[in-house]
């Protein structure tokens, strides 16, 4: 091995779009970092990926300035998101599920932004633009991880060169794995990805001009095609224009590419073979449901697939994802910062698994709904009969599948109630539903949105460091708060929201939300000790011994133990 080449405080492998999300996070609060990826660049291939975001990326992408970028990234705002289930495209229509074009809809009341279409082909150059631009972001190109060895102040990380295989050392204070699925950097941490796998698919990018001339189903977002044993294929739109994602669901044997005839099956799913198209990239994949079982080795840590992968079916993958850069980046900078406790980043695995966890089973839940075979026997029948079979099935898959096409809850209610580093109160939660999200200001939750005077959403208030706000037209005196904070260095910025309709909304006369937008603590009056609510909230050791006894006296939290 080689000396030193240089020295990082942030060391990303994976060039994708988790690893320069974080790359984004972490220059939003000021800290450099280097993205080392082993292809040659970003998009360099028209793959099969993800293509929502949904409305917590969204407020997300809001705060890294790339909204109305990632908006207006090409995807036709009069397109249609209507799902429909039929045997073929020329076939028998089975049902529908209607969702509105980009045009037609606005941000929920809970929020300033709405789900966007954006296709990984787009948002991954989009965001590694968008990294370089901030000047806090090194990326480095046809560089392979090998290994890395850590100590108490940092990591060295041994690279390759892809094409000369020449080796070079980086020492960084912390490393993060977001090199997907397969990772290199969890596999030398030795950590195990248990779970299920669902089915073996097979994915293919075809081109295709004007698709809607050549049947009468309309413009839709996706067709599911249907047989006498369900669910056997899906075409989605990556473009709304041209490029569509086609996936056939089989076994590893099924969908062997060798023998594998895939205009075969595409031919049966348009349900005519004179429609012209180009097959651009066939890939196999085997769908899962996995999660790490540790997140976290030292200073080295996973984010993204790197520890947890899932069934597209709900698109909620790469927004986790996202959400664990959410997470992990504002913790870093703080213990780079020095204000944060050496128990902060314990708290990323505590809060982020259960989320993962959740939304993987969601995904398998909408996929288990495709693999039913029961009730499509007479899908293909003619006459009254059959089509009394189709509206049947129809109607089953739309409300089998609402929660699949309508998630909110799913991007949105996650709570870090439980977390070592959020000052419980003892409250009871909303419930946690995959269509439905309730804004709550209770501990662990994401703070509410709400529209200020001046046009801005409470949300744009939170990122930089912590923040307090205090509500209503007789506030509280919350100067020994901001003393306590100034005495330690921690970062606070205190906002006085006097508005009758934010204060009801948030409840409390004072919240104190974290960088990433969630709520560490609430009350009507200040704690009686003021730095061990501080010490708490930013993972110091003496905090974590006083939350221990705080989260053992609360009776929600007895009630579930």
């Amino acid at each position: 091995m080689s000396g030193v080449h240089s020295e990082v405080p942030v060391l990303i492998i994976g060039g994708g779009p988790v690893g320069f999300c974080l790359a984004l996070e972490l220059a939003f609060h000021g800290q450099r970092s280097m993205v080392v990826e082993q292809d040659a660049g970003t998009g360099l291939e028209l793959l099969a990926k993800a293509g929502t975001l949904n409305e917590r990326t969204m407020e997300f992408c809001r705060r890294w300035g790339i909204v109305n970028e990632v908006a207006n990234a090409g995807f036709p705002e009069d397109y249609p998101r209507d799902t429909f289930y039929c045997t073929s495209l020329n076939g028998h229509l089975i049902g529908s599920s209607p969702m509105p074009a980009t045009k037609d809809r606005k941000p929920p009341p809970s929020g300033p932004e709405m789900l966007r279409k954006c296709g990984q082909h787009i948002f991954d150059p989009l965001v590694a633009r968008a990294a370089a631009a901030t000047g806090k972001c090194e990326i480095r190109y046809s560089m392979r991880f090998e290994s890395y060895s850590q100590d108490a102040d940092g990591v060295n990380v041994e690279l390759s060169n892809v094409s000369t295989g020449k080796r070079f050392t980086i020492r960084a204070q912390y490393l993060v794995g977001c090199d997907g699925s397969t990772s290199a950097v969890r596999q030398q941490m030795g950590v195990a990805l248990p779970g299920r796998q669902l089915d073996y698919s097979v994915s293919a990018m075809i081109r295709v001009q004007n698709i809607e001339h050549y049947h009468p189903l309309g413009k839709g977002e996706r067709y599911m095609f249907i047989d006498k044993a369900g669910t056997w294929a899906n075409m989605t739109t990556v473009n709304g224009v041209d490029l569509w994602r086609f996936t056939l669901l089989g076994s590893e044997d099924k969908l062997d590419l060798a023998r594998l005839d895939m205009r075969k099956e595409i031919n049966r799913a348009l349900g005519r073979d004179d429609i012209p198209y180009e097959v651009m990239r066939v890939v196999p994949w085997r769908r899962a449901q996995t999660h790490a079982v540790r997140y976290r080795d030292g200073r080295v840590l996973l984010a993204g697939d790197a520890c947890h992968t899932t069934s597209p079916t709900g698109g909620h993958g790469l927004n986790t994802g996202i959400g664990d850069v959410a997470s992990v980046g504002w913790m870093l900078d703080a213990v780079m910062s020095g204000w944060g406790g050496r128990h902060l980043l314990d708290a990323y695995e505590i809060e982020r698994r259960p989320v993962a966890i959740r939304n993987l089973g969601n995904s398998t839940e909408n996929y288990e709904v495709w693999l039913d075979h029961t009730g499509y026997e007479r899908v293909f029948d003619e006459g009254p009969d059959g089509n009394s079979s189709r509206r049947a099935i129809g109607a089953r898959l739309a409300a089998a599948l609402k929660q699949e096409w309508h998630s909110l809850g799913i991007g949105m209610a996650y709570n870090y109630y439980c977390s070592p580093i959020v000052y419980p109160d003892g409250s009871k939660a909303p419930p946690d539903e995959p269509s439905t999200y309730i804004q709550t200001s209770r501990p662990g939750h994401r703070a509410p949105h709400a529209w200020l005077p001046d046009g801005h959403s409470t949300l744009d208030l939170f990122g930089h460091g912590f923040t307090l706000l205090i509500l209503g037209s007789n506030p509280p005196d919350t100067a020994a708060f901001e003393q306590a904070a100034l005495r330690i260095g921690f970062p606070l910025t205190a906002h006085a929201l006097p508005q009758p309709d934010i204060a009801a909304l948030y409840v409390r006369k004072m919240v104190l939300v974290r960088p990433d937008g969630m709520v560490a603590w609430r009350g009507d009056s200040l704690p009686a000790d003021v730095d061990e609510l501080l010490d708490i909230v930013r993972g110091s050791p003496a905090g974590a011994n006083r939350q221990r006894g705080h989260m053992q006296d609360t009776p929600a939290l007895r009630k579930t133990a």
